[in-house]
């Protein structure tokens, strides 16, 4: 697993290893695996075996001398800091870039942090699953506490006043509680800080896996059809299967004209919808009124 934020216990804060090679005798540590290398050497390769995306950085740049530039990709031969094998048997080769705009390794105090579970680096992946955990376990005591008539994105009671929207069946975010109810104001912001949505956002996720999760089961939120908004009432592609006018559509298109008088911004509805944008999709129901 590749994590391009990963930074070792003990490193400096500021520190970047972009555009440089580790040093003969320097302890490092990869970033896409979290292991630790001690350096034994730093050999060069041929431009004919460079990777097709240092070639076309070294076209990019205006192919310098192939050998003298600074970003050609380098060769490290490395070993286990601790315990090698006599005979070189766990010795490895990997290619380091200079021109990475990311950092692929990090070097490593002497001793280093290391995870007595997997021997990784730490923070280590099993670090990672104890957060993972930790954050889900989070989640659960946040829906556990969510009260009867309140919304499952905000957890604040839903006014009879207000725009909301009921998933009947089975809760598909806490199985055993009551049917799952949210806010469908798209203003309204929900309370989890790792997920920074709206209310009306997490009724549309929900309803993706509520809807899949049964036959027969329709969407109301969204719609996958193009609005036409006439004038005076509006239509969608998708027929009697639009959820309505309220439900999120990819496409909107509007049957109107624009005319700028000298005493200001006149909207009226379009004379001929046959001519215009909004009547020009072949899947659009045809209006006699508009048509006239």
């Amino acid at each position: 697993m590749r994590h391009r934020n990963w930074r070792p216990a003990g490193t400096t804060a500021h520190l970047t290893t972009v555009g440089q090679i580790p040093e003969v005798g320097q302890v490092i540590g990869m970033v896409h695996s979290r292991e630790a290398w001690r350096v034994l050497a730093v050999t060069e390769i041929h431009q004919a075996n460079w990777d097709p995306a240092t070639l076309q950085e070294w076209e990019r740049v205006g192919r310098p001398d192939p050998e003298t530039w600074s970003k050609r990709e380098r060769s490290v031969i490395v070993e286990p800091p601790r315990n090698p094998a006599p005979n070189g048997r766990d010795r490895r080769g990997m290619r380091i870039c200079p021109w990475w705009n990311t950092d692929h390794w990090w070097p490593l105090p002497d001793p280093y942090p290391a995870c007595i579970d997997c021997g990784l680096l730490w923070p280590c992946p099993c670090d990672d699953r104890n957060k993972e955990a930790a954050k889900a376990m989070a989640e659960v005591d946040r829906l556990a506490a969510v009260l009867p008539g309140c919304c499952w994105a905000c957890g604040e009671p839903i006014a009879g006043r207000q725009r909301s929207i009921e998933f009947v069946g089975e809760n598909l975010l806490l199985p055993g509680a009551s049917p799952a109810v949210f806010h469908t104001a798209h203003s309204r912001k929900a309370v989890r800080p790792d997920m920074p949505k709206t209310c009306r956002e997490q009724a549309e996720d929900y309803e993706t896996h509520w809807v899949a999760a049964e036959p027969g089961r329709t969407r109301r939120l969204t719609c996958a059809g193009r609005m036409f908004r006439h004038f005076t009432f509006s239509e969608c592609t998708a027929g009697a299967d639009c959820p309505g006018e309220d439900a999120f559509h990819q496409e909107r298109s509007y049957c109107t004209t624009t005319r700028y008088t000298a005493t200001g911004r006149d909207v009226r509805p379009a004379t001929n919808c046959g001519e215009r944008m909004c009547r020009g999709q072949a899947q659009a129901p045809i209006d006699a009124k508009a048509a006239s």
